[in-house]
């Protein structure tokens, strides 16, 4: 098992916050998924347990991409949580993410 952190959509409930539009879930305003393996994760290199560096790095890179880059709206809306993933969806994340 592969500890992460994905970001939970607030009020809505299983619901995160996507990993771009294509893993979005287009029935729902802000495309959050239902499905782990869509969601935004963090997950260390190492596959050890992400921690609050970890999110708060996560946080300045959103702030440093040219677009989309509303750190103050997924503070607002998403809560990190700790989540654990499989073998089989980590190689999923891996395959999408091209790493």
């Amino acid at each position: 098992m592969i500890k992460a952190i994905a970001f939970k959509a607030k009020g809505k409930e299983g619901r995160y916050l996507c990993d771009g539009i294509e893993c979005g879930d287009w029935s729902d305003e802000f495309l959050d998924t239902t499905v782990l393996t869509d969601a935004l994760l963090i997950i260390r290199n190492d596959l050890t347990e992400p921690g609050d560096q970890d999110i708060e790095d996560c946080y300045n890179f959103f702030s440093s991409l040219p677009i989309s880059n509303d750190v103050q709206f997924v503070k607002d809306n998403y809560d990190p949580v700790p989540v654990v993933l499989t073998q089989a969806e980590l190689e999923i994340v891996r395959e999408r993410n091209e790493w």
